[in-house]
Formats: C-alpha cells, structure tokens, sequence
C-alpha cells in the first residue's frame, strides 16, 4: 500500500482540474410568458429569445406555446428560465400543410428574425412573468 500512496497523492490534484472543466453556466431565473395574435392564444410557437449584445456562443433561452398561448423559457434544463438581461425575440410557427414539401412557417417571416420583429424582453433577476407578446400581421 505504502508503495501506491504517491501515486495515488499524484492522481488527486489531476481528478480536481477534471472536475472543473465543465460547462460555464449563468444563473437563469423562471420567466413566463404568453403570446397572441391579439384576439386568441397562438399554439405551439417556437419562442425564441436572443441576448443583446451576447457572442455567439450566448445561450437562446427558448420555448414552446402550449394551446393557451403560455411559455416557459428553457436555457440549460426543462422550464429553467433565462439569464437577466436584455432581449430580442424571435417566434415561428412550423406546420406541414402539404406531404410531399417540409414543414412552412405559418407566422409572416419578419416574425421569424429577432432584427426586424419588433418584439424585445427584459428578464430580471427573479421569477419574470412578462407582458404578452401582440403578433400583427
């Protein structure tokens, strides 16, 4: 045993820099959100938020509608917000309308480019239930 032990006293410091290199992460905090066409809820739009000002290896925090027309954002694991900041958004909706061509954004395409939608978000740090979203066509 007494043979192993410098070994094993080498291996330690070289287990600890492994268990540091992992995935950098900015703390998230649940945001809510609801998006309509400003008379009913808009269902299954992909929701997509883009940091302002970020590189582009920044996260999308991003989510789905469901048939209400509501949202959670989804950074790193299911439903656990975004990072506070500043955001454009982006949002598409994806149907297959015929069988023999791939699915076709259902929303005008402005809608489809966080530059030119219109839409922005603050997120704070802290739960952020934000105003819903008012697509105009």
């Amino acid at each position: 045993m007494k043979k192993l032990q410098p070994l094993l006293l080498a291996l330690v410091p070289l287990m600890l820099l492994g268990c540091e290199g992992g995935e950098k992460r900015t703390p998230t905090f649940e945001v809510r959100g609801k998006l309509t066409d400003g008379v009913k809820p808009l269902a299954d739009v992909q929701v997509v938020f883009h940091p302002v000002n970020a590189g582009p290896d920044t996260p999308k925090p991003r989510g789905k509608t469901n048939t209400s027309g509501e949202f959670k954002l989804t950074t790193y694991d299911a439903n656990d917000g975004a990072p506070a900041g500043q955001y454009k958004v982006s949002v598409e909706l994806w149907k297959t309308v015929n069988a023999d061509s791939g699915p076709v954004n259902q929303l005008p395409a402005k809608f489809a480019d966080p530059e030119k939608s219109g839409l922005t978000a603050t997120v704070n740090a802290g739960p952020t239930e934000l105003q819903p979203f008012v697509l105009k066509k």
